[in-house]
């Protein structure tokens, strides 16, 4: 037995020094010590990254103070999307660079935004509300000293296609020949664009402006040095003015004076008879801080072969006792009722042949 012992430990001692070393490198790692190991050439390509922390903006609570339209732009050019009434609460995201709209969150538009008049809400002292990252216009600028018509042309004969407040910003993208009228960038205008007068724009740019024809089309400007330049005079060309269907029940414009909002509006156009369009109807409504009376401002510039003639209207029939006001006056004193809509009828005066008036009427509310 002692001698079997023996004999097992020499094979066993011997065993142990003929068996092959197991490879570290295929040595198992214990279960009990998982080490997750990262190589630093591994490619990251396709992996998930994790996200940048961006601060996100909360809406600002604002209030209606009167119903208001919802439009599909910062301006009443653009399309109405609804109607919110009054004391309705708005969540506001952005506002125009001037102040003058908010941006607010709208569901059934089609980007579920929209643009509300900012004057008619109310929001909390202190409350800041950021810039829309696209209303700061792009390359040459002009400031808007009155409310003032934009054209399709440039001219009072072509279609008018909205309207732009005082201090609004535009961008210039032209002018014609004798730099009387501006192109804008007008997105509700045909390639958005639009025509405004120059004399009511303010501008350290206008001499750099291409010259474009009426169809907004870059024109050659010859130089002075040109051998041989025939010295043509243009001829003037008088022709009726275009219908813009207004009428005494659907004006061309209507504005109505508050304390807050509008206080002076101007628009322009032109009237021709017997052919064209042989009147214009401009509606307002005056306002009045205290009283039953409004201390009103007239205005009227005229250039063409005729003079106008001018009534006032009120409840369908020509008002009596007002005063009067003719081509060439400036700021001629009128009281009116407050809070009733009038309407002023703008006509050719009459004299033989074609009568063609181009003309701009401006309207102030006194405080």
């Amino acid at each position: 037995m002692k001698r079997l012992f023996l004999l097992c430990a020499v094979l066993m001692l011997v065993g142990t020094a003929c068996a092959s070393p197991t490879p570290v490198g295929n040595s198992p790692t214990p279960a009990s010590t998982p080490v997750e190991t990262i190589s630093p050439t591994a490619s990251l390509t396709g992996t998930p990254q994790p996200p940048t922390s961006t601060p996100t903006l909360l809406p600002v609570m604002g209030t209606l103070t009167i119903k208001v339209n919802v439009r599909s732009g910062p301006g009443t050019s653009y399309d109405a999307l609804g109607l919110l009434d009054a004391g309705q609460q708005v969540q506001i995201v952005s506002q125009d660079s001037q102040g003058k709209w908010y941006q607010i969150l709208y569901p059934s538009a089609p980007q579920g935004l929209g643009w509300v008049t900012a004057q008619y809400v109310q929001v909390g002292a202190g409350a800041e509300i950021p810039l829309e990252a696209s209303s700061t216009p792009a390359g040459p600028t002009g400031r808007i000293v009155q409310r003032l018509n934009v054209r399709s042309g440039p001219g009072t004969a072509f279609d008018s296609l909205g309207l732009l407040e005082p201090d609004t910003i535009v961008s210039l993208t032209g002018k014609n020949a004798t730099a009387s009228w501006f192109q804008i960038v007008y997105p509700a205008g045909p390639d958005g664009r639009g025509w405004v007068t120059a004399q009511y724009v303010r501008t350290e740019a206008a001499d750099g402006l291409p010259v474009l024809d009426d169809y907004g089309t870059p024109v050659a400007v010859e130089s002075a040095e040109t051998p041989f330049a025939p010295d043509v005079t243009p001829t003037p060309t008088i022709g009726p003015a275009p219908d813009d269907g207004d009428s005494r029940s659907a004006p061309a414009v209507q504005v109505n004076f508050s304390a807050n909002g509008t206080r002076r509006f101007t628009y322009s156009s032109q009237v021709s008879a017997p052919q064209g369009d042989a009147e214009d109807w401009v509606g307002f409504m005056p306002y009045a801080a205290s009283g039953a009376r409004a201390q009103m401002l007239f205005s009227l510039a005229c250039n063409g072969n005729a003079n106008l003639d001018i009534e006032i209207w009120q409840a369908g029939a020509p008002l009596s006792g007002w005063g009067s006001l003719a081509c060439g006056d400036v700021e001629v004193p009128i009281t009116l009722t407050a809070g009733q809509p009038y309407q002023v009828r703008l006509s050719p005066a009459s004299r033989q042949g074609l009568r063609l008036v181009n003309y701009v009427l401006t309207v102030e509310n006194l405080p």
